[in-house]
C-alpha cells in the first residue's frame, strides 16, 4: 500500500509539471484514469479477501454465489455447479431402493451409508453393493465389509507406471505366508520400510540387489530398484479383486442398472436440472423425483391393476 501511495504521489506531480508547462492531460488526464482503475483494483481484492475469510470461518473450499450449497462438480471434461445425487439401484427391476443428494464433490466415502440405507429399506441382511472406480477407497470398501456388505469396486489406474507402460502393481503377487512380493521376474521383495498413509500403516517392499541385476528392470523402473506398497489392511482390496475376477460381468451390469433411472429422469421425465435451490429444498425435490420414478417403472412391471393391489395388499 505505501509503494502504491508513493507511486500515486509522483503521478500526480508529474502531471503537474505537465499542466505547468502547457501540455499537460488535464482534471480526466491518466493520473485520473489510473486512479480509477487501482480503485477498481483494490476494491476486487477486499471483496476476495472477504471471501477467504469467510472460507476459512466455515472450513468448506468453495462459494456458489447463486446456490450456498451448491458445489463445482466435476463431469469428465466439463464442470458444473449441482449436487452429488446418489442411487442405490436393485439390479433386477432398476427401482430405486435408496437416494440421497449431498454437496460432497467425490463420491468416495459415499458407497457404505448409501447402500447400508438400501439394505434397511429392503429389509435384507447381506447385499451386494457394486460401483465404479470414482468409489474406490480402502477406508470405504472395510466399512461396507463390517456391515455386512459385499463391494465390487474397480481399483482405477492412477499410478504413473501405467502411463509408461511398465509393470503394474498387479503384476506383483503378494505371498500372505511370507510376508512379501513376488515380482514379475519370480524373486521375492521382503518388507523395507514402513510409513503412514491416512489411517492405515503403509509398508514399501523391495530389494535393491535383485532390482540391480535384473533383466527385466527396464520394463518395471527407470530407477535403479523398484518399490512396492502394501497398506496394513489391503487385504480387503485382494479379497474384493479376487471377487471381480470370478464375475467379470457384473460392471457391465452396474452400468445397466443404475444408470437406467439417470437416464430416464434427465430424457423421459425431462429432469436434467434442479429448480429448487439450497440442500434441503433440491432433497425434497429429488425425493419427489424418485418417487415418480419408482411409481412409474412399477406401472410397467406390473400395471396399473397390479399397482393398486400392491397398495391394497
Amino acid at each position: 500500500m505505501r509503494k502504491l501511495a508513493d507511486y500515486m504521489k509522483r503521478l500526480d506531480e508529474s502531471d503537474a509539471d505537465e499542466d505547468k508547462a502547457g501540455y499537460g492531460a488535464g482534471p480526466g488526464g491518466r493520473g485520473s484514469d489510473l486512479a480509477e482503475k487501482i480503485a477498481a483494483i483494490k476494491g476486487k481484492r477486499n471483496r476476495h479477501k472477504a471471501l477467504l475469510g469467510e472460507l476459512d470461518r466455515t472450513g468448506e473450499d468453495q462459494i456458489s454465489f447463486t446456490d450456498p450449497d451448491a458445489r463445482a462438480m466435476a463431469r469428465m471434461t466439463k464442470v458444473g455447479v449441482g449436487y452429488n445425487v446418489q442411487l442405490a439401484v436393485d439390479t433386477k427391476h432398476k427401482l430405486i431402493a435408496e437416494q440421497e443428494v449431498s454437496k460432497q464433490v467425490l463420491d468416495m466415502g459415499l458407497l457404505a451409508p448409501t447402500t447400508a440405507a438400501a439394505m434397511e429399506t429392503l429389509g435384507v441382511e447381506r447385499i451386494a453393493a457394486v460401483a465404479d472406480r470414482g468409489y474406490f477407497k480402502i477406508e470405504d470398501i472395510e466399512a461396507c465389509e463390517k456391515a455386512g456388505l459385499t463391494a465390487y469396486v474397480p481399483k482405477p489406474i492412477r499410478s504413473p507406471v501405467a502411463r509408461d507402460g511398465l509393470f503394474l502393481k498387479e503384476d506383483f503377487s503378494y505371498d500372505a505366508d511370507k510376508n512379501a512380493y513376488v515380482c514379475p521376474a519370480g524373486q521375492e521383495l521382503p518388507p523395507r520400510y514402513y510409513g503412514k498413509s491416512r489411517e492405515n500403516v503403509k509398508v514399501m517392499y523391495c530389494d535393491r540387489k535383485v532390482c540391480k541385476s535384473c533383466a527385466l528392470r527396464p520394463r518395471c523402473t527407470a530407477k535403479s530398484y523398484r518399490s512396492i506398497t502394501r497398506l496394513e489392511n489391503e487385504a480387503i482390496l485382494d479379497r474384493m479383486a479376487a471377487r471381480l475376477a470370478t464375475r467379470p460381468d457384473i460392471l457391465d451390469r452396474r452400468r445397466e442398472s443404475v444408470e437406467h433411472p439417470f437416464g430416464t429422469i434427465k430424457q423421459w421425465m425431462n429432469q436434467g436440472a434442479f429448480l429448487m435451490r439450497r440442500l434441503d429444498n433440491v432433497r425434497g425435490e429429488f425425493s419427489l423425483t424418485a418417487l415418480a420414478y419408482n411409481i412409474r417403472r412399477a406401472i410397467t412391471l406390473i400395471g396399473v391393476p397390479g399397482l393398486i393391489a400392491a397398495l391394497r395388499a
